[in-house]
């Protein structure tokens, strides 16, 4: 190999020499530079030009991303690890990017590693070169760009395959499949009647007159606490115009000014009121002297309150 070399430099020598030598060049100076080792040469072409890309360094740039974005950080995780690493190799070595060919899909690999999961996105890179940006090419693609600010994503995995120049990345990102335990909900005694007698009692305490009962507000009541019902949550009022503007409702809003007041999730008729009563916009069910008519209907925590006047 020695003599090789030796060879090979000789023949360089003779070359510089050779196309310079009509043109004046200091074929001394040239082998004094040589000799005072001025002038190197490569001998390893396989050198590495880039530092490698890390794992963890990608992630924190991820992480960094969501969180400019107003989103929860990613927790590494040592099986999503594998899985990803498995994905990579069946991606580079069968060009099976979906998992079709080999049968090693997202969903495939997850089980493999025992984790589940409710929802499983990836970000992949091939061939991409180490000087470029991962995340600023994700965000150019809709696609990825959705995988990647994707809240419901909470934990990754990532396999990285360093060259020289360039770099193979697969990130495999998944929603924790949650376990829900059966809870036994506390019987509630409580309903329409019971939050009615809760409600007129505070309101002569707050020193207003106690609402009359009108069954034209019952109706609206009955129909507002069956949606809430169905909806097993809440709907912020959304559903109140469009009731007041059924057909064989209009008449009622056009004769009287109407207001609702909902509540869910109250153990007692008392600690419900207590609550309409600390929470801003709803302590005029109370305190409000101008309402004179009013009909409550309530059932599994859910209370709906039709005031009018």
């Amino acid at each position: 190999m020695k003599k090789l070399f030796i060879v090979v430099f000789v023949f360089i020598i003779l070359g510089y020499v050779a196309v310079f030598a009509t043109k004046n060049f200091d074929t001394k100076k040239l082998l004094k530079d040589i000799g005072s080792q001025k002038v190197y040469f490569q001998r390893d072409s396989n050198a590495s030009f880039m530092p490698d890309w890390k794992a963890d360094e990608l992630l924190n740039q991820i992480n960094t991303a969501r969180e400019i974005a107003g989103l929860s950080r990613l927790t590494g995780n040592e099986r999503l690890d594998q899985s990803a690493k498995a994905r990579l190799s069946v991606i580079l070595s069968e060009n099976d990017v979906d998992g079709s060919v080999t049968g090693l899909t997202r969903e495939q690999a997850l089980e493999n590693a025992d984790y589940q999961a409710s929802l499983v996105g990836d970000l992949i890179l091939l061939g991409y070169y180490k000087t470029n940006d991962p995340v600023n090419y994700w965000n150019n693609t809709e696609t990825s760009k959705g995988t990647l600010y994707h809240p419901d994503f909470k934990d990754v995995g990532i396999a990285v395959k360093n060259t020289n120049e360039r770099v193979d990345i697969y990130v495999l990102l998944v929603a924790p499949k949650r376990i829900v335990k059966q809870v036994t909900a506390p019987r509630i005694a409580w309903g329409g009647p019971e939050l009615w007698e809760a409600v007129n009692k505070r309101r002569v305490e707050m020193g207003v007159n106690p609402l009359k009962n009108l069954s034209e507000l019952c109706t609206i009541a009955s129909i507002r606490l069956n949606q809430l019902l169905e909806l097993n949550k809440l709907d912020g009022h959304a559903g109140f115009v469009p009731v007041l503007e059924r057909d064989d409702l209009k008449w009622i809003s056009k004769k009287y000014n109407i207001s609702e007041y909902l509540i869910q999730g109250y153990k007692t008729p008392t600690e419900a009121v207590n609550a309409w009563e600390n929470t801003m916009g709803h302590r005029s069910l109370l305190s409000g002297g101008e309402y004179v008519w009013g009909c409550i209907y309530a059932q599994n925590t859910f209370g709906v309150a039709i005031t009018a006047y």
